[in-house]
């Protein structure tokens, strides 16, 4: 009796010590629950298949206690006393401290799992605040890693969050104990994703949403509700809120009965930038609302991309000589292959996924001709000056050659190009034949003079006798070789897929005449005139050396003047103040960006005085400092100069990310030295190790504040680095 007696009193303590320091609460899901006595006082969890459950519950507070099993039953009992037997479902509210004690009976050893939801001790308000109204916020989960955050098999595509004890920061629990409704309130972000879904209910409920800024209050309606008691396991629900503008959410708890206990689970997925993505490394694509990624490929690469369970928005553009070109958009279905084919000359596509929630599988296919890297052109050089490097070339000594007409695209005619080394008056016999659908195609063997580009022969052929061949003697030099699809009657959507149709090319050659080998005599005057002319060409050739000598000269000389100079930008406010011409100031700016490059790293840094905002790794160093406004070319631009150090590695691809963190994103106006820029990106292409970069820059926009970040491939991997500290357009102090 007296151990017995000192139990009950330890359990007493341990109580009133959770009561203290805590609102007790528990959301419980696993098919094997054990109780288990922490410094925490929550149950835990273990590997064995357990029929009894434990918990800790305080006089006057509610229990809802649901088994998920079709055969089993339980008794369920506080204290060692009954308070209902043999069923699958308990609700009550208890009168005294204790143990709360669940016996499952599972005769047939089922599968089962066990929802425990206990009400808090603290209640949220009863009364909706009105716009700019001090409201209590409750604490959300941010979800900073994507990947992490959907669950592959749901078909919603709903957050995973594994197994275990549900009773994490993921959810929030209530008891709606009267009529009245009570409110959340939820800090939002521009880019912000909501998602939300009933865990847990004990009867129905309804959940609705108010969007709420300084001034202004929407209602965004009806979200969640159930009629009945219900879970997320045999109720799968969820509702995403993408947030278009900061501020906060009101959600709205009601429900018809009394003591309704609930359980929301709310998670935010935040907005992430642009990336690199290497299909060889990672060919999973996750996201909620908005995903860019950038991937480096080619002009004979395309895209395949199997969305998971629901469709996907998709729009793509192609990197041509520098410039974004928009190329397509459309919805990705699932189920089936959605290809995305690049421009000609491309050199990167990048790809912007919309949706609610979206999960995608990728990988690439090379279409080029003959594993050249090129798409056969559909027509032989106009002229022989013409650069032929793009015609794929035959390899007269390999007996085979494959290809493909990528129709996708409108690729019905492929020319090849044929080379023939040899001495002069050599005979070259060339024979093609083709394997495939020869019965739609066509073919073709031009032989080319290479004084005047004239044809010197020229044979076109279809199928003869269960064949398609070509045969031509040749002389040395340049031909081609055209195939082409006849009668084709499927009209081409260019970009939309269909089925390649490839062919092969077999190959014959023979030499017929060797030829002889040329030799002439040097004449005396072409010896003479030919040393004369060799010396006047060799001086001009070094004329431009001489000229960019001097003037990394004439740089290095204002570099060190500079050097001794230390405040440059306080200097330049001090022109202006003076009444200077920002046009002048522009100029001098201008030309000290290119000279400072020159000097050492901190050096140059020194020149300009202190930056606002400094941030160096092992591989890279960025600074920034605020302009005056005065020296801006536009009205309302905000002139900032950024500093770029490559300490180690090399770059490619690489771009400056000038990112709003909050409110309207940044428009580029001008960049000084001239950079090919986009919206808010700069495009400084390859930087080596100890290459210095400076960049004055015009930025349009109503946002207070600028966050710098550098991306790119550095020594061929996708790599980024954000500064961590924000440049803000007015300090506090100021």
């Amino acid at each position: 009796m007296m151990q017995g007696g000192k139990q009950l009193v330890n359990a007493k303590a341990i109580a009133l010590v959770m009561l203290f320091f805590c609102s007790i609460y528990s959301l419980s899901i696993n098919k094997t629950l054990e109780y288990a006595e922490q410094e925490n006082n929550h149950a835990q969890f273990s590997d064995s298949n357990s029929n009894n459950h434990q918990w800790n519950i305080t006089a006057g507070q509610w229990y809802s206690i649901e088994i998920l099993c079709e055969t089993c039953t339980a008794d369920l009992t506080l204290n060692e006393a009954i308070l209902s037997e043999e069923a699958r479902q308990f609700m009550g509210q208890v009168n005294t401290t204790g143990i709360l004690e669940l016996t499952i009976e599972n005769h047939n050893a089922q599968d089962m799992e066990v929802i425990s939801l206990f009400a808090p001790n603290e209640t949220f308000p009863t009364i909706r605040p009105s716009p700019g109204e001090i409201h209590p916020l409750v604490e959300i989960y941010d979800c900073h890693q994507t990947d992490s955050c959907i669950d592959k098999e749901s078909s919603i595509l709903a957050t995973y969050l594994g197994t275990g004890n549900l009773n994490e920061e993921f959810y929030l629990n209530g008891l709606l104990d009267s009529e009245q409704s009570e409110f959340l309130g939820i800090d939002v972000e521009v880019g912000d994703n909501l998602e939300l879904s009933i865990a847990y209910s004990s009867s129905d409920i309804d959940f609705e949403l108010y969007f709420q800024d300084q001034i202004n209050e929407s209602y965004l309606g009806s979200i969640l509700a159930t009629s009945t008691t219900s879970n997320f396991f045999e109720n799968p629900n969820v509702v995403f809120i993408p947030v278009t503008n900061s501020g906060r959410m009101i959600v709205k708890a009601t429900s018809q009965n009394v003591n309704t206990l609930w359980s929301l689970k709310i998670i935010n997925h935040p907005p992430i930038s642009s990336m690199m993505w290497n299909l060889s490394e990672q060919n999973e694509i996750f996201g909620h609302t908005s995903k860019t990624v950038i991937i480096d490929t080619n002009d004979t690469t395309a895209l395949i991309f199997h969305p998971t369970n629901i469709p996907t928005n998709y729009s793509y553009q192609c990197l041509v000589g520098g410039t974004w070109l928009s190329a397509g958009d459309g919805i990705m279905q699932p189920a089936k292959e959605n290809w995305i084919f690049p421009l000609p000359n491309s050199s990167a596509i990048r790809v912007v996924f919309t949706g609610s929630a979206f999960h995608l599988t990728a990988q690439s296919d090379v279409f080029a001709d003959g594993q050249s890297g090129y798409d056969a052109p559909s027509l032989p050089p106009m002229r022989i000056s013409t650069d032929n490097s793009s015609w794929p070339t035959i390899d007269l000594t390999k007996p085979t050659i494959k290809g493909e007409f990528t129709t996708s695209i409108g690729d019905t005619s492929d020319v090849y190009k044929i080379e023939i080394t040899a001495w002069e008056d050599s005979v070259h016999f060339v024979k093609f034949e083709i394997e495939g659908d020869i019965e739609s195609l066509e073919i073709e063997m031009i032989s080319k003079d290479l004084v005047d580009w004239s044809d010197i022969d020229s044979k076109t052929k279809t199928i003869v006798n269960g064949k398609l061949q070509v045969a031509m003697e040749v002389p040395r030099g340049t031909h081609f070789f055209r195939i082409s699809l006849i009668n084709y009657t499927t009209t081409i959507d260019w970009g939309n897929y269909t089925t390649p149709i490839d062919y092969t090319i077999l190959t014959t050659y023979q030499l017929v005449d060797e030829g002889e080998e040329p030799w002439f005599p040097p004449d005396e005057n072409a010896e003479k005139w030919g040393s004369i002319a060799r010396w006047i060409f060799g001086f001009l050739f070094l004329t431009p050396a001489i000229y960019l000598l001097i003037s990394v000269q004439k740089k290095k000389l204002f570099a060190e003047r500079l050097k001794s100079k230390k405040q440059r930008l306080e200097w330049l406010k001090i022109q202006l103040d003076k009444g200077i011409s920002p046009k002048q100031n522009r100029r001098l700016l201008a030309k000290s960006l290119e000279a400072v490059a020159i000097l050492d790293w901190e050096e140059a840094c020194e020149t300009w005085g202190q930056a606002d905002v400094v941030y160096r790794t092992e591989n890279v160093a960025i600074v920034a400092w605020k302009l005056d406004q005065r020296i801006a070319k536009h009205n309302d631009s905000w002139p900032i100069m950024i500093g770029v150090y490559i300490i180690k590695g090399s770059w490619e691809i690489s771009a400056l990310r000038l990112d709003s963190p909050k409110g309207q994103a940044w428009e580029i106006d001008s960049v000084t030295p001239r950079f090919l820029f986009s919206g808010d990106e700069i495009f400084l292409d390859s930087m080596n190790a100890g290459n210095k970069t400076f960049v004055s820059v015009e930025l349009s926009g109503t946002a207070s504040s600028v966050d710098i970040e550098l991306n790119g491939r550095m020594d061929g991997e996708p790599s980024a680095s954000r500064v961590a500290q924000t440049l803000y357009r007015i300090n506090e102090e100021e």
